[in-house]
């Protein structure tokens, strides 16, 4: 491994190279501001030379390993840094060839630079730098200069060779001469170059290179962790043939959302709750994920991976499962962002396709399931799903078991600790009753599914004539106050934002604070729900009576016909009582686990017991360590005695709010 300092365009220039991306790498991911910046240092570089200053601008380190040579092709320089930069400068170099157009000096970038001009029709060696899959259609046709397919037109490639056409088209049309861009500036441009010899030195691992290196500073992603993982140990042609047959499919299953669902399939895997999939859990991810996988075997554990992310591409939307209804209960649940059930999903879904469930039970569950969210979410408590909703997973061999899949849903929805009730009917309707509802996040979504149940068919939520209408206005004019009475206000300022004075319309025009008769001929006429009519038109007069009413009737179809439980779960606690009111690390499922000094974060701990942590590697009991910290912080109370779960924190919730719900 010796470091040699070398022009960039020279490492590019060489005719008997070709650079391939491999296909661990991750795709191409810079955006418009990388793109200025680069601009601008080759603009900087160019002016500065320009102006009798000599300059040159350091790039950064290039690292690479040959790969075997094959007699009469050019040599393959798999690159393991780099990759960002080599492909900006590519595409900086395409597009200035394109806005010169047909000329000496375009024909000399495209031989010298873009293509090796030794190799003949268009194999993957022609083209000089050879892109990872989901990149390589979209960067081949901008190089050879075919037409662009609308998925080319959708790449970051894409994106950012109009990003430099649009910029070189500007400094042409204020006289810059384009040709002394390359030569004053981005032939300036140095890189320290590191090639690797593994076969030779077998300290020089390219995976353990890998993994230590960022692009641009920006940390690699679950998923570039764990598809260098699995694929970095094969010679080449098995890297590319697990990655276009397994790799592939995961990425076009899932755009976007490799790394939630790798974190997912390891909850899956598990059935417990890991680190939500961000930058800052990466690394810690990557690690659980080895040692879960670590003595799997890697084409395996791909194809299982491939076959799963099938599956969460339905839970997600991104394709339809096959089975209507049940798109619809997963449209609904991801309608209510309810991402944290997502392992749970998947395992329900594959455990259907593989035939232990007919589409019939997967719509029970789904049932069961989607009334216990809508309730949840109505009562506002969600805290402790994102911890015990992968547990679920544990659940299918019961339900699977069971006779009658929905009733058995119900019951294990039922049989948990307090924060995750399933509220009673008596809860609800208090909460039905007394809330503003016009302030529910879920208000137009809970009165469409009313219009479902009484009609069938659910308005679209996504229709800008769709509104949510103040039957008694939010503005009183003298009309409505004799409507209302003596108390017209009291009854304003109490029921306006009741569920009994909401309901849905499809109307082009406010109807603001029109009369309750002026509204009435709407809602009969081309208002067009039926929602809008019901305990509606047949009052004559819009009063406190009449809302109160309304309500009363809407209560009790929600709870019969929109989000109906068992009889005997209609009026009883559904929950089973505390087993540990204490703190208990292994009950909560953090043993090896870091959590965190609410107050201040820098103080972290890692769970090494049911009661332990470590702490500076000294183990301590949570008390005893809030009381040492808070004494460092000058925080320290007189009593010296401390609620330890109060004051520590994991993945953002209090370990206070996992006791007591």
């Amino acid at each position: 491994m010796v470091p040699q300092e070398v022009k960039l365009l020279d490492l590019l220039s060489n005719n008997d190279v070709t650079f391939f991306i491999p296909p661990y790498q991750r795709n191409y991911e810079w955006t418009d501001e990388q793109c200025e910046v680069f601009l601008t240092d080759i603009l900087k570089t160019y002016e500065l030379n320009s102006s009798g200053k000599r300059s040159e601008h350091f790039f950064g380190s290039i690292t690479y390993f040959e790969t075997e040579h094959v007699f009469g092709q050019p040599s393959k320089l798999v690159l393991i840094d780099g990759q960002q930069r080599i492909t900006t400068t590519m595409l900086f170099l395409v597009a200035l060839r394109d806005i010169l157009g047909d000329g000496d000096i375009s024909r000399y970038i495209d031989g010298k630079y873009l293509k090796n001009n030794n190799v003949s029709g268009d194999s993957e060696f022609k083209v000089k730098l050879k892109q990872v899959e989901t990149d390589w259609g979209a960067y081949k046709d901008i190089i050879l200069s075919n037409e662009l397919t609308a998925r080319d037109k959708q790449t970051a490639v894409y994106r950012n060779y109009s990003f430099f056409c649009n910029k070189l088209a500007e400094s042409l049309s204020q006289g810059i001469d384009l040709s002394c861009l390359v030569e004053k500036g981005l032939s300036k441009f140095s890189v320290i170059t590191i090639e690797l010899k593994p076969e030779q030195n077998q300290w020089e691992n390219p995976q353990e290179i890998f993994e230590s290196m960022n692009s641009l500073g920006k940390p690699l992603s679950l998923a570039d962790l764990v598809r260098n993982y699995l694929l970095l140990g094969m010679n080449a042609d098995k890297q590319s043939h697990l990655y276009d047959k397994y790799w592939l499919h995961i990425e076009r299953s899932v755009p976007g959302r490799v790394s939630s669902f790798i974190r997912d399939y390891m909850q899956a895997h598990e059935a417990k709750s890991f680190y939500k999939a961000i930058e800052g859990h990466y690394k810690d991810l990557y690690s659980i994920f080895k040692d879960i996988f670590g003595n799997d075997d890697a084409e395996t554990l791909l194809k299982d991976l491939a076959k799963n992310a099938t599956f969460y591409s339905f839970c997600i939307g991104e394709a339809p499962s096959g089975n209507a209804e049940i798109d619809y209960y997963l449209s609904d649940l991801n309608r209510m962002s309810v991402t944290t059930a997502y392992s749970f999903l998947m395992v329900l879904l594959r455990t259907w396709k593989e035939g232990a469930f007919t589409e019939q039970n997967v719509v029970d569950i789904l049932t069961a399931f989607r009334i216990y969210c809508l309730r949840r979410r109505l009562m506002g408590i969600t805290q402790a799903e994102n911890k015990n909703f992968p547990t679920y997973c544990k659940w299918i061999n019961q339900l699977i078991q069971a006779p009658d899949k929905k009733q058995k849903m119900f019951e294990l929805l039922a049989w948990q600790e307090s924060n995750l009730r399933l509220p009673n009917d008596v809860e609800v309707s208090r909460q039905l009753a007394s809330m503003r509802f016009d302030n529910f996040g879920y208000c137009k979504f809970f009165l469409a599914l009313v219009e479902e149940a009484l009609t069938k068919s659910r308005p679209d939520l996504s229709n800008q004539k769709l509104q949510l209408e103040h039957i008694m206005p939010q503005t009183l004019n003298d009309d409505w106050r004799n409507e209302l009475g003596e108390h017209c206000e009291e009854i304003h300022q109490e029921l306006l934002s009741s569920l009994g004075n909401l309901t849905l319309i499809r109307h082009n025009q406010e109807l603001s604070n029109k009369s309750f008769s002026t509204k009435r001929e709407v809602y009969e006429g081309n208002a067009g729900l039926q929602i809008a009519r019901s305990f509606i038109t047949d009052r004559v007069v819009w009063n406190e009576e009449a809302i109160r009413a309304r309500t009363d009737w809407l209560i009790k179809f929600f709870l019969e016909k929109v989000f109906p439980v068992p009889s005997d779960m209609r009026m009883k606690n559904n929950f089973k009582p505390k087993e540990h009111r204490g703190l208990s690390f292994q009950s909560l499922q953090l043993i090896g686990l870091n959590i965190e000094f609410t107050a201040d974060q820098s103080f972290k701990a890692k769970v090494v017991g049911d009661k332990e942590v470590e702490f500076e590697g000294k183990k301590w009991r949570l008390s005893p360590l809030t009381a040492e910290i808070q004494r460092r912080r000058g925080q320290e109370n007189k009593s010296g005695s401390y609620q330890g779960a109060r004051f520590w924190s994991y993945d953002g919730m209090s370990l206070l709010d996992f006791i007591d719900g």
